[in-house]
């Protein structure tokens, strides 16, 4: 019993060092802020920072509506010239850019929920 239980801390610290090294929100144009909340939250408080993630998704949802009105209005008009083209594919980038974004942040979201529903039915199993 003693070693099942080593062995899944063990496996429980192992996955939490791999994530470690993961940065989903490294790619925003406001690294800064994203990282000060970031830092601000309990690493073992996994709702916190499943909702953190899940926050910053929201907010890239919110600017890929932004640049998706943006390419409408650069799509619907073919006289911009070469400045217009330069502009549609910014934006067009931009667009994958929070795509990928939403992705990630969604992705590490569902794993710190994951990882606190794990560590509630722990302690549910221990307070038996």
């Amino acid at each position: 019993m003693k070693k099942l239980i080593l062995l899944m801390i063990g496996m429980a610290l192992g996955f939490l060092v791999g994530c470690a090294q993961m940065n989903p929100i490294g790619s925003t144009q406001s690294n800064e802020s994203y990282s000060t909340k970031l830092r601000s939250i309990d690493p073992n408080n996994h709702d916190a920072i499943a909702k953190h993630y899940e926050d910053a998704a929201n907010e890239m949802k919110a600017k890929l509506q932004e640049q998706k009105k943006l390419l409408e209005e650069y799509e619907g008009h073919n006289a911009y010239g070469r400045r217009g083209q330069d502009r549609q594919s910014r934006i067009t980038a931009n667009i994958r850019q929070y795509e990928n974004s939403i992705k990630e942040n969604l992705k590490e979201a569902a794993i710190h929920r994951k990882m606190a529903q794990e560590e509630e039915k722990r302690e549910l199993g221990f307070k038996k």
